[in-house]
């Protein structure tokens, strides 16, 4: 499914981070370049300027993120969104078609989203 493809994971818990780059590369992504805030992701564009799909945690005390997310989907790249916050599942002002995910995240819904986002979105 994400075979050749780089990744972007914006995730400000590292072990959470961790566990969807091991998922992600499990389903065939070649790089995935992980970030723990916007400044960071920027920090290291040169890594996903070309990122097939990124996957942002968005959470209400934090609009940076949802800000960053909204960058990404203006620029074509896919996004997926994931947080802790269960209001976020009805989705986000600012971003009405990113599918948003809840933590904890299981790896088939992880792949279903994938698998659904890219198809909107090749």
């Amino acid at each position: 499914m994400l075979n050749g493809r780089t990744v972007l994971v914006l995730e400000t818990e590292f072990i959470i981070a961790l566990g969807i780059q091991s998922a992600l590369q499990a389903m065939g992504a070649t790089q995935v370049v992980l970030a723990r805030s916007p400044d960071e992701a920027n920090q290291h564009r040169s890594e996903w300027t070309a990122a097939a799909l990124a996957i942002v945690e968005i959470e209400t005390d934090k609009p940076e993120l949802i800000a960053f997310a909204r960058q990404l989907a203006q620029s074509g790249i896919a996004v997926i969104g994931i947080s802790a916050d269960d209001l976020r599942a009805e989705g986000v002002p600012g971003l009405p078609d990113t599918p948003i995910l809840l933590k904890p995240l299981p790896d088939a819904d992880l792949a279903e989203a994938i698998k659904v986002r890219l198809a909107q979105k090749p």
